[in-house]
């Protein structure tokens, strides 16, 4: 899968099949990914970051390093803009994407495992591949729409979990003070208790 084959699958068959604006739920797979408002990076050539900086109305001078172009560019950082969402807005849908590395909110996850699972147990050696078109084809159908519900029942219920724990550890924890020791004893007691041990 790449970009221009995710989009045009995009266009041709999902959108269509969206009867009312809806919420399309993405992880952040690179086809998924494509920006359309590219931020110059060490990658680039010289060159270039000086034209993506005179487009955005730079004016940087002609001898200046290649760092000190990029802290330029850095200074003008702007949100990215993916080409999916863009699509998707503009046939009345939005875009929610997952945080990097939390495949698990992402009820297609069990789908595809539940599809796989079925073909792995069912396919075996030496099929012509007619015989494992068939028995991939079995895989799907073996996923069914109360099999849909379930994982997105069970994702529902993942994701509100992860949120009632992050509001319990969100809650404001009073800052911690520590007070100067006031007279000298302490500090002399803590040396005594320091010679005494080894271990220090």
């Amino acid at each position: 899968m790449n970009c221009e084959m995710f989009e045009k699958w995009l266009k041709a068959q999902l959108i269509p099949n969206l009867d009312e604006p809806s919420l399309i739920v993405l992880d952040n797979a690179s086809y998924h990914s494509r920006i359309l408002n590219k931020q110059p990076s060490s990658s680039w050539r010289k060159s270039d970051i000086y034209e993506w900086l005179e487009k955005h109305n730079e004016n940087p001078l002609p001898n200046m390093l290649k760092s000190e172009l990029l802290s330029m560019a850095k200074s003008l950082k702007s949100p990215k803009i993916y080409a999916v969402d863009e699509i998707l807005r503009e046939y009345g849908h939005e875009v929610l994407r997952l945080p990097p590395y939390h495949c698990q909110f992402n009820a297609i996850e069990l789908i595809c495992a539940g599809a796989k699972s079925f073909y792995e147990k069912h396919v075996g050696d030496g099929l012509k591949s007619s015989q494992v078109e068939i028995v991939w084809q079995d895989s799907l159908d073996h996923i069914t729409q109360e099999y849909w519900n379930k994982s997105v029942e069970h994702t529902e219920k993942l994701i509100r979990n992860w949120w009632d724990r992050e509001q319990v550890l969100d809650v404001e924890v009073a800052p911690m003070i520590i007070a100067p020791f006031e007279d000298d004893s302490d500090d002399e007691a803590f040396s005594e208790f320091l010679s005494d041990d080894d271990s220090f």
